[in-house]
């Protein structure tokens, strides 16, 4: 199935801001991060720190990814 998957923050250093992306039905957002990591294992850190956004609502780590899902990665910031 297909997903919009957004890359923010140090992540845009290891992939492309945005992608479209095949990912497996039923996916959960733990399985995308394992995915994603596979992808480019540089980024496995930042990934496994990273809260995921689903059609702009945090979810949780057992959330399935519906089709055609906008899929936000945030990493964690600092800032004043």
């Amino acid at each position: 199935m297909k997903a919009e998957i957004l890359f923010f923050a140090a992540l845009k250093d290891f992939f492309t801001a945005k992608q479209i992306t095949d990912i497996e039905e039923h996916i959960n957002v733990s399985q995308l991060k394992e995915f994603l990591c596979k992808q480019n294992p540089n980024a496995s850190k930042i990934i496994n720190v990273s809260r995921v956004s689903i059609n702009r609502r945090i979810a949780n780590d057992f959330e399935v990814i519906p089709n055609n899902a906008i899929i936000a990665i945030l990493p964690p910031s600092s800032g004043g």
